[in-house]
């Protein structure tokens, strides 16, 4: 079989480097995987392994983007996080990834701006970050 390489990561725009992704996800290794590419990409992460972390980092940390594993341990998975967000004012837009090739259609919410399987290329999930951002600023500047 032969070799596929890796799609090209498209470099950081300038404007965003520096931009906070929160990265939520129970699995250590994944977490170690998208907080290495990240810095490399030039984004500040922060990092939970589970929903009440990540609640904590949002409000503490004001990320511009979250990505969320959608199947996180009880008692909070990828879903209730996001309706947790949203009750405490946290209109952040959101990416989901799931090691499961499905995506359970379960929000209507349009700052969910992507759903990725962990088995994609990791360079599709990054394309789908500078727009989400520029969403976020945008929405944080109408707020001020």
């Amino acid at each position: 079989m032969p070799f596929t390489p890796p799609k090209p990561i498209a470099p950081t725009p300038e404007d965003l480097r520096g931009s906070t992704i929160l990265v939520v996800d129970d699995e250590r290794a994944w977490r170690v995987i998208l907080e290495t590419d990240l810095r490399m990409l030039g984004y500040h992460v922060s990092m939970a392994e589970d929903a009440d972390q990540a609640l904590e980092k949002a409000q503490s940390d004001q990320p511009e983007v979250a990505i969320i594993d959608l199947m996180l341990p009880e008692p909070m998975d990828g879903w209730g996080l996001l309706s947790e967000l949203r009750a405490r004012g946290q209109k952040l837009p959101v990416i989901f990834y799931t090691a499961y090739p499905v995506f359970p259609s379960g929000t209507d919410d349009p700052d969910v701006v992507g759903y990725m399987s962990k088995a994609v290329d990791r360079a599709d999930l990054y394309a789908l970050l500078p727009p989400a951002i520029r969403r976020s600023r945008e929405r944080r500047g109408e707020e001020s």
